[in-house]
């Protein structure tokens, strides 16, 4: 059998448990408070400086993308192109005149 709880056992009993959850809610409040601070004090894309070699000003993110971008370009400018040719064509020409050769011999 179970047993009965008085008036004043119940109240006890909840006035414990609401004090509990009123612990753990303020836990929950301070942590959350700690996390907001970490993420305010995160540098942002925005906020991250590098100074490549050669500059005296720091560039942002956009900056030395923006240079990093600008460099490949000059350099794709200047780059000798790939020869553009089909090499199965000339494999085929190389192989017939071979035959060719072999035939007359």
């Amino acid at each position: 059998m179970s047993k009965r709880l008085t008036i004043k056992e119940v109240a006890t009993s909840t006035s414990e448990a609401i004090d509990v959850i009123d612990k753990c809610l303020l836990r929950i409040v301070e942590r959350l408070q700690a996390v907001e601070k970490y993420l305010n004090e995160l540098p942002t894309p925005d906020k991250v400086y590098y100074q490549p070699d050669g500059y005296d000003d720091y560039l942002n993110i956009k900056g030395n993308y923006d240079e990093i971008y600008r460099r490949i370009s000059e350099l794709e400018k200047v780059a000798h192109k790939a020869p553009t040719t089909d090499h199965g064509k000339r494999l085929t020409a190389l192989e017939e005149k071979i035959d060719g050769m072999q035939s007359l011999g």
